[in-house]
């Protein structure tokens, strides 16, 4: 009996033929990379081959809507502030806006507001925004929220899958002074539908026998 080769681990022999297989498709991948360098350089602008997602259009850019307008009274909120002192104390509107409900965690309004330009909000470093980008200021304490925000997962957002989109500011959906969503109960469940004209009875739990369960 002939001892293994100590070549190849185990005694390991390729077929003779492997080497000549691997030498062919070399050739044949050098030949492929070759023949299409050739050609683009020939005629750049010629088609390369067929892609999937270059087939399909480009995503068109989602368009931010507008902010909801703002309720008549109060705008603009100088006609009333412009002529009195502010008052920093936090407290229950007992006089104007006691028609509001506020919940939103521990802020108050001049945690959003600014002070001295009423017709403006501020961000917690100062930076004053315009209440037509109210979700820039959303952003600085939600911001985990914003790339799906803005990559569409989060909110709201219509238009073409592949086309142009609109999508909403935080405050189309959310109330700024009492942003969590009511809570509501689920609806029954659907009947079943009629058969042979006739409605069928939604199925009741048979009663339990005596000395046995209904599962």
């Amino acid at each position: 009996m002939d001892a293994p080769d100590s070549s190849e681990p185990n005694g390991y022999q390729p077929p003779p033929h492997q080497p000549l297989i691997w030498g062919v498709l070399g050739t044949v991948a050098l030949l492929v990379v070759a023949g299409v360098s050739v050609r683009l350089s020939e005629n750049p602008d010629a088609a390369r081959a067929a892609n999937v997602l270059q087939a399909l259009p480009a995503d068109a850019e989602a368009t931010l809507m507008d902010e909801p307008e703002m309720d008549d009274e109060y705008d603009p909120c100088s006609d009333c502030h412009e002529e009195e002192p502010t008052n920093y104390t936090v407290r229950e509107m007992d006089d104007e806006h006691d028609e509001m409900e506020f919940a939103h965690g521990t802020t108050w309004c001049l945690d959003c507001h600014d002070d001295e330009d009423r017709d403006a909000l501020h961000l917690a470093g100062g930076k004053k925004v315009d209440f037509d980008n109210t979700s820039e200021l959303c952003g600085q304490c939600h911001g985990s929220k914003i790339p799906d925000w803005k990559a569409g997962i989060h909110g709201k957002r219509t238009g073409h899958w592949r086309g142009e989109k609109e999508y909403r500011p935080c405050i189309s959906c959310h109330n700024p002074h009492l942003p969590a969503f009511e809570k509501r109960k689920p609806k029954p469940p659907p009947k079943p539908p009629a058969r042979n004209g006739a409605e069928v009875a939604a199925h009741e739990p048979a009663p339990a026998e005596e000395g046995g369960s209904h599962e």
